[in-house]
């Protein structure tokens, strides 16, 4: 036996075919003991995986290390109040502990995700204006890993100001002629009603977090699907959404995409945390320059905030809308607004809390389509345990979203005989 010692060996009477089938599964066995283990998302995707993240440094210097498991591109720029620094990529995965992530020297914070079709982003916040002295690339000799090395160094205020990159460009979803071509036409009466559905928040742009964890992005999608997929069940539908996919959108690209298909109702779904973790229940907003209380205007403040926690910075004056046209659709759009908020209260009532005055209003950027009636529904509030419960619950989502499809019926059977009569009478 000496000199056989390690070796897999048939023996007398063994069928070679057998101990050739046990070494093969010997051999599988073995090579899968000594893999490495590596993450889902790096086994299941073909995209460059982000393994780690490590920073280091004091507020004078500060390095910021990046390990992908092959080679990226990457592109930098920098954006002010506050001062951060963005990472753009074509599309990775995230394979890294985002809790884990020890931020220090200048950075104090850290947003990455997706911000739709082919494009993922990192974002850092720092404490102070900084330079960037290098951003590259270079390969780890003893992991074999792809680093993305960034170095930070404090400057002042106007040395910042002058290195920004305000370069920053989102797809134009509609031109000013498209929208006006819009304005004041009469939906075709044997056309589908049509929905658009606005899952709040997205890819990079996590939303509210509530005191159990729940991400309100994650909240907002799966009950958005489940009001699609509930009116599905109504033969005179259409129904949209903005994003099915955790991927983040501009407010302007979601109001754009509710007119690009001519939407004759717009429901953004949110789930917001307030600092009052005592109110709780579902609220329905509508638009208004003025916010009906002190709550709804936090709430529109919070959420017009999107677009900038995600690195996207808005062009000066994109609310300046002055035409007649416009001013005209708008007023009538927010009575239609109107309208379906308060077939929405009386279809919600007996299920689920209302919030005290659940209609209220304010300035809500993503509300603005002047020929889209529009609303943002608060589900509840993220910031009351109670309401954070309720929402985790498949159950009672299923529940508020069959009284929500029910009165969206009502609204649709409505709109129809009011479109009818404005066209008997020639309106």
């Amino acid at each position: 036996m000496s000199g056989a010692r390690g070796r897999l060996r048939p023996s007398a009477g063994f069928p070679r075919a057998v101990a050739g089938a046990w070494l093969v599964l010997a051999l599988l066995v073995s090579s899968l003991l000594l893999s490495p283990v590596s993450s889902p998302a790096a086994a299941a995707s073909h995209v460059p995986i982000a393994l780690d993240m490590r920073i280091a440094g004091d507020d004078t210097v500060t390095r910021i290390v990046i390990e992908f498991d092959r080679p990226v591109e990457v592109s930098h720029l920098l954006l002010a109040k506050p001062w951060r620094l963005v990472l753009d990529f074509n599309k990775i995965g995230y394979g890294f502990d985002g809790e884990a992530i020890n931020t220090s020297g200048l950075v104090s914070a850290v947003r990455y995700g997706d911000m739709g079709g082919n494009h993922s982003r990192l974002i850092f916040r720092t404490h102070r204006p900084f330079k960037v002295m290098d951003v590259r690339g270079r390969q780890d000799r003893e992991t074999g890993r792809h680093n993305v090395v960034i170095d930070l160094q404090v400057t002042g205020e106007e040395a910042f100001t002058d290195a920004l990159d305000r370069s920053i460009t989102t797809s134009a979803v509609i031109n000013t002629a498209q929208k006006q071509d819009r304005l004041g036409a009469v939906r075709d009466h044997d056309r589908p009603f049509t929905i658009v559905i606005d899952p709040g928040h997205g890819g990079i742009d996590n939303g509210a977090k509530g005191v159990g964890g729940t991400q309100e992005k994650d909240i907002t999608l799966a009950f958005a699907k489940t009001l699609r997929d509930r009116l599905a069940k109504f033969p005179g539908a259409r129904v949209y959404m903005t994003r099915e996919t955790d991927v983040f959108i501009t407010l302007s690209d979601r109001t754009g995409f509710a007119r690009q298909h001519e939407a004759d109702l717009f429901v953004s779904i949110h789930a917001d945390s307030l600092r009052q973790h005592g109110v709780r229940g579902a609220t329905i907003y509508t638009i208004s320059e003025k916010a009906s209380d002190q709550v709804a205007a936090s709430v529109a403040a919070n959420e017009n905030l999107a677009d900038s926690m995600a690195g996207v910075e808005r062009p000066e004056g994109d609310d300046s809308v002055s035409d007649i046209l416009v001013d005209l659709a708008r007023r009538e759009t927010l009575g239609f607004s109107v309208q379906f908020a308060r077939l929405a209260i009386s279809d919600m009532k007996g299920f689920a809390r209302l919030i005290k005055n659940p209609h209220r209003y304010a300035g809500f950027r993503v509300l603005k389509a002047p020929d889209v009636p529009s609303v943002l529904i608060e589900l509840g509030y993220l910031s009351n345990k109670e309401d954070e419960a309720l929402l985790n619950e498949k159950e009672w989502r299923a529940g508020l979203a069959d009284r929500l499809a029910n009165a969206i019926e009502k609204f649709a059977a409505l709109s129809s005989r009011q479109i009818g009569a404005s066209v008997a009478s020639g309106g």
